[in-house]
């Protein structure tokens, strides 16, 4: 697998070329460049504009060539994005390298660059060099650490990208800042997590923004330090929650400039079409607007995803027979040292509620019948022998959705598997039954064990 770099044969594309040279040769892969001619007339067979470009174009492998790299390039026609997208060698390629700079002016019907185009169609990582990528080639001879700034959520095309972050960290030593933008009003739903809101003054006149709650930041650095893993190589790793509304290409960039990286690193969704403008791209603002280098690696990449057991399990209680066949099934797919979260949702009566209703439909318990609960639960533990190689915890909570709190604890929990059984009892409203466990497949993002009545 080759690295791919195409270059316009101008000054700005020979910075990319040096810099691809200098990646592949610390990869251990052959280098192809691919050239593009940007004057009319170079298309012209015989034309003295297409032998300048070819003689260019040899100029230019020769002086990367060397004895521990391989070179090879190739003059091509048409459209740069369109080409480049369909060739077959940029399909095998390992990695493709573009310049941002040089490929002539846009015209005003059509104002998204070459390199922008080709990332969000290209079917590997591409890597888009701007004027500092004199980074990338020190990095790359081992003369300093590379500063790397990637977007992190829970999507696959991010999954993707940290898989070649991971990657990344093995070829040469690389500090990362793994950023996360987040919406607290958002999350704070989304955790089901009731403290008062704090709003943080940055300008009396201007705006106010609200800043995390403790508890929701918790949670959101244990899901960022999951999702980006232990990362090979040597290197500084932080993490990062950057609070914000509108566009997080914006809030990307900002800490990106703040913190003076030197690439930035995205995965990309490729959406096109009606999907590309409900769900917006990333990937698309922060190619278009860093000042830094930008990969972009497209959610097809492989994710590195070792099965293992379950390392938690939250098994939703209603204290019948079917809660304690559930709770044994978790005990028997947890791995030793795991946890097992014991959950009751008591489902609140059109009578119990008061004229305040919670926004997100789910509060604690009442100190009271929180005690009466968790002693309930208390008693469900088993104290059989290897009961005490997993960690027992437990939670009651008050809502009107029983499958949506349930849904909020699992992402305050972090569990990895959901163990419910349902009970079959006529007259018994607070049991779980089919029609919750339907509501809970349907809308819980963990897996869902159900244990049928």
């Amino acid at each position: 697998m080759a690295v791919v770099c195409a270059i316009n044969l101008t000054e700005a594309s020979s910075r990319s070329a040096r810099a691809a040279a200098a990646i592949a040769a610390r990869l251990g892969e052959p280098l192809w460049l691919l050239g593009f001619p940007l004057t009319e007339h170079s298309s012209r067979p015989g034309s003295r504009a297409r032998d300048e470009a070819r003689t260019r174009l040899s100029a230019e492998a020769s002086r990367l060539s060397t004895p521990g790299l391989s070179v090879e390039a190739w003059l091509l026609e048409g459209p740069p994005s369109t080409v480049l997208v369909q060739d077959a060698r940029v399909r095998r390629a390992r990695l493709l390298i573009v310049s941002a700079e040089g490929w002539g002016h846009l015209p005003a019907w059509h104002r998204t660059p070459v390199y922008e185009r080709v990332a969000q169609q290209a079917h590997v990582p591409v890597l888009v060099v701007r004027r500092r990528g004199d980074a990338l080639i020190d990095w790359a001879l081992g003369r300093r650490r590379l500063q790397v700034l990637v977007g992190v959520d829970d999507s696959r095309a991010s999954a993707a990208a940290i898989a070649w972050l991971h990657e990344l960290r093995r070829v040469g030593d690389c500090d990362v800042l793994a950023v996360s933008v987040c919406s607290p009003v958002e999350e704070r739903e989304r955790l089901g997590i009731h403290t008062p809101v704090h709003l943080e003054v940055l300008d009396p006149v201007v705006r106010r923004i609200e800043v995390l709650d403790p508890q929701v930041e918790r949670v959101l650095l244990r899901e960022l330090s999951e999702r980006v893993g232990e990362l090979p190589g040597e290197g500084r790793l932080e993490l990062l929650l950057e609070p914000g509304f509108g566009r997080p290409a914006d809030h990307l960039l900002h800490v990106a400039h703040a913190h003076a990286v030197d690439l930035v690193l995205v995965g990309n969704h490729q959406r096109g079409g009606l999907a590309r403008l409900w769900h917006g791209s990333v990937s698309a603002g922060v190619l278009r607007h860093a000042e830094q280098s930008v990969a972009c690696v497209p959610s097809t990449q492989p994710t590195a995803r070792k099965s293992v057991p379950p390392r938690s399990v939250l098994v939703p209680v209603d204290f019948s027979e079917a809660s304690s066949r559930a709770i044994s099934q978790a005990r028997s797919l947890v791995r030793p040292g795991g946890r097992v979260h014991l959950l009751h949702v008591h489902r609140r009566r059109p009578a119990d509620r008061s004229w305040v209703m919670d926004q997100y439909g789910v509060v604690p318990e009442p100190p009271r019948e929180q005690s009466s609960v968790l002693a309930r639960l208390e008693a469900l533990v088993p104290h059989e022998d290897g009961a005490s190689e997993v960690q027992w915890t437990l939670e009651g909570v008050t809502g009107d959705d029983v499958a949506r709190a349930i849904c909020q604890a699992t992402e305050r929990e972090g569990v990895d598997l959901v163990c419910l059984g349902t009970s079959d009892a006529p007259g018994h409203s607070h049991y779980l039954d089919e029609a919750v466990a339907r509501t809970l497949v349907e809308r819980c993002r963990r897996p869902v064990v159900v244990l049928h009545a």
